[in-house]
């Protein structure tokens, strides 16, 4: 990639922008005048429009026009999900712009995009494949997107009714989790919600799939990792006669009694990292790993 008029980049943006808003037009300003077409998810350009931030030449739009070369998910973690989601199966590279909280999955912040576009013109930077989960069920409503970058979760709904979710991988069974529910994560996944249900730490840029449960019932059903090429098959049951299924940040609360399969997404969501950035920095950074208290 290399600047010029020819490069389309696109960006998606957390509507809750307070601390970014003064620094914004600076960044419209730098990539406009820098020869790139820059293309903004309606939603954001509305609410840059309402809140009086010059955003130059960059064009509002609904669908992620044709030969974008790069994505910029500007927020935090939910918004990169959220972004992933808007690229959908073409795998544009995306720069994740930490404008939020932890942010996981950003590479900068937003006074180091500048920098963050010059390095990707020249070549330095490492892109990471990431993995995704793909669930599917004759009950799935159609308006669900059914991939996952962080997680799958089959959580029981708001009753105080346990949870049980049998499980079987590649037609053998494994175990039925009784308890809150189970996480279905991935690498990128596990510093997420799996983590906080005492799942491993994986690096992100493998394939595997880990199974973690939440609050079980049982002290020895402790979290799985699998292959990346499991078919994991589930089928929740409750006495409340619901559950709530998760697919990253959305959830819908469906009838127990059904069968879901999950497996390897068939493409990958492209995350742009900073030369020789590892995930042990980030852990570093992120996690406070070995700092003393």
């Amino acid at each position: 990639m290399g600047e010029g008029s020819a490069y389309k980049i696109a960006i998606y943006g957390s509507r809750r922008q307070e601390d970014a808003l003064s620094l914004l037009p600076r960044l419209f300003n730098f990539l406009c005048t820098s020869g790139f077409r820059v293309f903004i998810r309606e939603g954001f350009a509305q609410y840059l429009s309402d809140n009086s931030v010059d955003t130059y030449e960059a064009v509002p739009c609904k669908h992620i026009p044709p030969d974008v070369s790069l994505v910029i998910s500007l927020g935090g973690d939910g918004t990169f999900l959220r972004t992933a989601r808007w690229i959908g199966q073409r795998e544009i590279p995306i720069l994740g712009v930490n404008t939020g909280h932890l942010g996981f999955l950003s590479s900068c912040g937003i006074d180091g995009v500048e920098d963050m576009i010059r390095s990707i013109c020249a070549g330095q930077i490492d892109v990471e494949r990431r993995m995704l989960l793909e669930i599917e069920s004759a009950d799935l409503p159609d308006n669900i997107w059914p991939y996952a970058l962080n997680e799958i979760a089959i959580m029981r709904d708001g009753s105080s009714s346990m949870l049980t979710v049998g499980a079987e991988i590649n037609s053998e069974f494994l175990a039925d989790y009784r308890g809150d529910g189970l996480i279905v994560a991935t690498p990128t996944g596990s510093t997420a919600y799996s983590l906080s249900a005492g799942g491993p730490v994986m690096d992100p840029t493998i394939d595997c799939i880990c199974l973690c449960p939440v609050a079980p019932h049982t002290l020895t059903l402790r979290p799985f990792v699998a292959g990346s090429d499991s078919l994991i098959k589930l089928s929740p049951q409750s006495r409340s006669g619901n559950f709530t299924l998760s697919i990253d940040d959305k959830s819908i609360v469906l009838p127990a009694g059904k069968t879901f399969t999950i497996k390897k997404a068939p493409y990958s969501v492209l995350l742009i990292r900073k030369k020789g950035s590892g995930f042990a920095s980030i852990l570093r950074e992120k996690l406070f790993w070995n700092t003393n208290p």
